[in-house]
């Protein structure tokens, strides 16, 4: 008699070879296919004992399969059991007996329960071919077929309390969209209870924003028997929710979907992208360039500006790549600074260096650098904001061109007294020279060198003047950097104002410490800042003067001396002194104590400019009516 055929369905290779050697010993013959769509072919005429059948299936389901197996056929149905994972799968089970399954195998397979499983179903496919032969036999198979049924039973109800159970919303509709079961999560998620949803079309909770959703999801189940989709739903309460709907066909009737309420995940999701357009929008509006670097210095990001002052045809050529790939070689030591300092205090600000734009043309920088920080304070990013200063710095070296300029016309007067007091000695050894000369016949030599001496001393005397202001007005656009004696730079300060001084009849006490380091920085730019104090020092002191309207001590001190690695000049005077409440104001450009035309509002914000430029510190001390301490503290030159 011929061997009754058993259908084996899985897309594994492997799966399908493990089945073939464990069923070699039972007595039946194995047609094996990967697909559903194979299986169909190969069982057409043929009269099938049984068939196992993975669920998970691309191009056809298990269920699917099962459902055509079965679909018209004329003989008896054919028994399916449905191999699948019993940890994944749990919820489909339910569907499998929809779809007629009489068992379920789990993964990984079980030799000896698969081989007692297919023995039963073989002895009834021999009874139910052969009625006639024993019948006791019939009876055993209906005792086992009873018990497996008791089995499947509890199986069922296993499954159903899973589904009950399961967080996500379970439920069987019609074709009309009619709610037929569900589990508790459908009256969670809709807010409903069951008595109420039991028999309501789901369309009645549909807005109508949604409803060409709906009705598209519903119109594809049923011609394909699957489909799924993303819309908003309205809860009891009112509002309005998202959630996410699969669906299945059981049978003409029925349909099994699944529904998962995501209402706060879009919530999260739009919050998300609203704030990403919120930093999209301040990173590109931002007037200053701004780059974001991972912690292993990757650019991540970069805003409009940021790519302009590149010179960049686009984010992509800079987003990707390490940030000192993009600086010159002499820089990235110094960058690497700005990077430990930002690890270590979070902020670094106002950090000058000179970049250069893809094109290798320069340009003077102004560099911030941000620590950006995780929920749990590890460090994440950096924001490094790079400001364009190259115009400002030309605007600064004009202003201090021009108060330089300002500060020599308040000098012309010393300056030409300290040019005349020369001239008046040479007129004076000249005409000395001219009467001996009228006297005498011959002068005796050492009267002439004597004489001839004092002129010279006069003359380099005169030439020196000259020469130092002619440096001191010339402009100090291309100033070179170098180390300095600062006491020198006070004497040369203090020569060019010390007549006015004495014409005021204003004590200059000069203390100058003579073991003082030199500084590094611009003598000249330096002998401004001590000319620009003197200068203020000097209209304090006639401001008080005018104001008590008596006679008064006149002092100016200038003092240096070094503090630990530090070097101290002060600048002190017994003149106005400054009110408490313009102290903070006094070094912002344009703000002056003076009265109207006599002071720029220039001097002491230069003067804080190239302190600062000689990475020093400025301090002012002041008691109105007592006098003006203003503290200069410069660190010393390297080696």
């Amino acid at each position: 008699m011929e061997q009754p055929f058993i259908l084996i369905v899985d897309d594994s290779k492997e799966m399908l070879t493990y089945m073939e050697i464990v069923l070699k010993s039972a007595k039946a013959t194995i047609i094996s296919a990967n697909s559903g769509s194979k299986a169909l072919e190969l069982i057409k005429n043929k009269e099938l004992a049984l068939a196992i059948i993975d669920v998970q299936m691309p191009e056809m389901n298990g269920y699917t399969l099962a459902l055509k197996i079965n679909e018209n056929r004329l003989g008896a149905i054919v028994p399916i059991i449905f191999l699948t994972a019993v940890y994944q799968d749990q919820v489909e089970i339910l569907k499998g007996y929809e779809s007629g399954a009489v068992d379920y195998i789990f993964k990984p397979v079980n030799r000896g329960i698969l081989l007692s499983k297919i023995n039963v179903f073989l002895e009834l496919y021999n009874q139910r071919m052969n009625l006639p032969e024993d019948l006791m036999l019939l009876k055993k198979f209906e005792d086992n077929l009873s018990k497996s049924n008791a089995e499947l039973a509890d199986s069922q109800v296993k499954f159903k309390s899973f589904i009950e159970h399961a967080p996500d919303g379970v439920f069987i509709m019609n074709r009309e969209g009619r709610y037929l079961e569900m589990n508790d999560a459908v009256s969670s998620i809709t807010g409903y209870p069951k008595e109420d949803l039991n028999q309501m079309p789901l369309q009645d909770l549909i807005p109508e924003g949604s409803k060409e959703k709906w009705n598209s999801f519903l119109m594809k189940l049923l011609n394909t028997g699957t489909a799924n989709t993303e819309l908003t739903f309205r809860h009891r309460n009112g509002k309005t929710r998202w959630c996410t709907v699969d669906g299945v066909k059981l049978s003409d009737e029925q349909y099994l979907c699944f529904s998962k309420d995501i209402t706060q995940n879009k919530m999260a999701a739009d919050a998300l992208m609203k704030s990403e357009e919120k930093y999209r929008t301040l990173l590109n509006a931002s007037p200053e360039g701004i780059i974001i670097v991972d912690t292993k210095g990757i650019i991540t990001d970069v805003s409009e500006i940021g790519i302009e002052l590149y010179g960049s045809d686009g984010k992509n050529e800079l987003i990707g790549k390490h940030i000192l790939r993009f600086l010159p070689s002499g820089l990235k030591s110094k960058f690497r600074d700005i990077y430990n300092k930002t690890l270590e205090e979070g902020l670094v600000q106002s950090f000058e260096l000179k970049l250069q734009n893809k094109n290798k043309i320069p340009f003077i920088s102004e560099i911030s650098s941000t620590l950006i920080q995780g929920k749990n304070g590890e460090s994440i990013a950096f924001m490094i904001v790079i400001h364009d200063i190259t115009h400002r710095k030309k605007l600064e070296r004009q202003m201090i061109h021009n108060d330089r300029m300002t500060t020599l016309g308040e000098m012309a007067t010393g300056i030409a007294h300290e040019i005349n007091q020369p001239l008046n000695t040479l007129s004076i050894l000249f005409d000395n020279m001219l009467l001996a000369a009228s006297k005498e016949e011959s002068l005796p030599k050492s009267y002439l060198e004597k004489k001839t001496e004092k002129i010279y001393d006069n003359i380099f005397r005169i030439k020196n003047i000259i020469d130092h202001v002619r440096v001191f007005s010339r402009s100090q656009d291309d100033a070179i950097y170098s180390s300095f004696e600062v006491n020198e730079s006070i004497k040369n300060a203090a020569s060019m104002i010390s007549e006015q001084f004495r014409h005021k009849m204003i004590e200059l006490d000069i203390d100058l410490s003579e073991s003082l380091p030199p500084a590094f920085g611009n003598t000249y730019q330096f002998e401004q800042v001590i000319l620009n104090l003197l200068i203020n020092s000097k209209d304090a002191i006639e401001e008080l003067e005018a104001i008590l309207d008596i006679q008064m001590e006149k002092r100016v001190a200038i003092r240096t001396y070094k503090l630990n690695k530090l070097i101290i000049v002060e600048v002190k005077d017994n003149g106005i002194g400054i009110k408490p409440e313009e102290l903070e104001k006094i070094m912002l450009p344009f703000y002056t104590t003076k009265e109207a035309g006599k002071g720029t509002g220039l001097g002491l914000s230069i003067t804080f400019g190239i302190i600062k430029e000689m990475k020093g510190d400025i301090a002012f001390q002041s008691e109105p009516k007592k006098g003006t301490n203003v503290t200069i503290k410069l660190p010393e030159a390297r080696s």
